[in-house]
């Protein structure tokens, strides 16, 4: 998250009254005659019958036996999809939680990768979901970004490579998934926090120090990297030079240079996160010039992340929007379709890849064993990216939310 900047529409979540939670646990459920999608499969559609059991898919046979007193769905004309992941949110940062989970669930986003915010918020609602007190997706969290400064108030400030490590170990006993840094991170504490980290079992996820390249951070195991725009700012650390030269780093990047440092991204198997969304939303509400300046800037970065797509650099799908949450992660996946990517590769990103990326493997297929958190929707997504926005149902965590449930949770 860009701090220099507005990255996202800053609108308070509104607190509106006590969380919609699903129907009381039943004792099974049946979805018969569903096509099941699997974008990374041959074929990637077929025809199953999804059986549910405490939280888990136990059967894609239609010849199972079903559970006594299952609850029966008829699937037909419905198309079973994993579980979408939102990978770049700030539930407890800039704005209060409010209504986020509920409204994510409601439009398809099962889980969500928090890249930055307060642990006393974040951790109660991790709680709060997995108990099923609240509606919600599953949470990964990293806890406080760290960084070498403290722009905001949920960055704690490392600066030497004590500070790191001891940072690293008391986010490791407290909880969280993963770790993350931020841009002015200095080599020390960053190398102490990839070290550390590896000791703790953590992976470390973020923006690139600008101290660095974005291929030292990819060789270093940084594991993924946030946002198109910064690879400018790697390209040109001083940021007060990096408007005059913006058009020549663009043209480096669609050539040999580009080239150079996407491959590195893939050898490496680092993730990238190109939040489109999250620039754009800073667009409209700028001051005219500055708008027109992100606009033509924009313009530039699209295909250049589409470049690294297509050279094989694992993407995956976030945001970094702090309003419309589920609905603007709809939105970026639809970006990546304008830009060039195929649908196919779009739901692969935010289901298997981003699963994958999270450290949650199991979370991004519907797969006998796997958890049962998947979407029904009417239409196939592999032909049209958009038909995620025809949500017909949602099963999360083994309940069964119909269309009517789904909407209350979106307001």
């Amino acid at each position: 998250m860009r701090l220099s900047l507005p990255l996202a529409v800053l609108v308070l979540s509104q607190l509106l009254g006590p969380a919609v939670r699903p129907a009381a646990a039943q004792p099974g459920l049946v979805i018969e005659q569903v096509t099941l999608v699997d974008p990374t499969a041959t074929p990637s559609l077929r025809t199953a019958t999804i059986v549910v059991r405490d939280g888990r898919i136990e059967t894609l046979d239609a010849g199972a036996a079903r559970p006594p007193a299952a609850r029966v769905i008829d699937g037909r004309g419905k198309f079973a999809v994993a579980g979408l992941w939102e990978m770049h949110a700030h539930l407890a940062a800039l704005t209060p939680v409010g209504r986020a989970p509920e409204r994510y669930v409601g439009h398809g986003v099962l889980h969500v990768r928090d890249m930055g915010g307060f642990l006393d918020q974040l951790l109660p609602l991790r709680e709060d979901i997995r108990a099923g007190r609240r509606v919600g997706p599953d949470l990964v969290i990293a806890g406080p970004t760290l960084n070498s400064e403290q722009p905001a108030d949920f960055h704690r400030k490392v600066t030497t490579a004590a500070e790191a490590r001891a940072a690293v170990r008391e986010l490791k006993a407290r909880g969280v998934d993963f770790l993350k840094v931020h841009r002015a991170t200095n080599r020390e504490a960053f190398d102490a926090i990839i070290d550390e980290a590896g000791k703790s079992g953590l992976t470390v996820s973020g923006h690139v120090p600008l101290v660095m390249s974005w291929a030292e951070a990819s060789r270093a195991g940084l594991r993924t990297i946030e946002h198109i725009q910064t690879i400018f700012e790697n390209l040109q650390p001083d940021l007060r030079l990096t408007p005059a030269r913006f058009t020549e780093l663009a043209d480096g990047l669609d050539g040999a240079l580009g080239d150079e440092i996407f491959g590195v991204l893939k050898a490496n198997g680092t993730y990238f996160d190109p939040t489109l969304i999250g620039y754009e939303a800073t667009i409209d509400g700028a001051r005219p010039e500055a708008a027109a300046a992100r606009r033509q800037a924009y313009a530039r970065m699209k295909p250049i992340a589409a470049k690294a797509a297509r050279l094989g650099v694992p993407i995956i799908t976030g945001t970094d929007v702090l309003d419309r949450h589920g609905d603007l992660l709809l939105t970026e996946l639809e970006r990546l379709v304008e830009i060039g990517m195929a649908p196919r590769d779009v739901l692969t990103a935010a289901t298997v890849t981003s699963a994958a990326a999270a450290g949650r493997p199991d979370a991004g297929r519907i797969r006998v064993g796997g958890p049962a958190s998947f979407l029904l929707v009417d239409g196939n997504p592999l032909d049209d990216i958009r038909a995620l926005r025809r949500l017909s149902a949602v099963v999360l965590r083994g309940q069964f939310l119909d269309a009517a449930a789904l909407a209350a949770l979106r307001p």
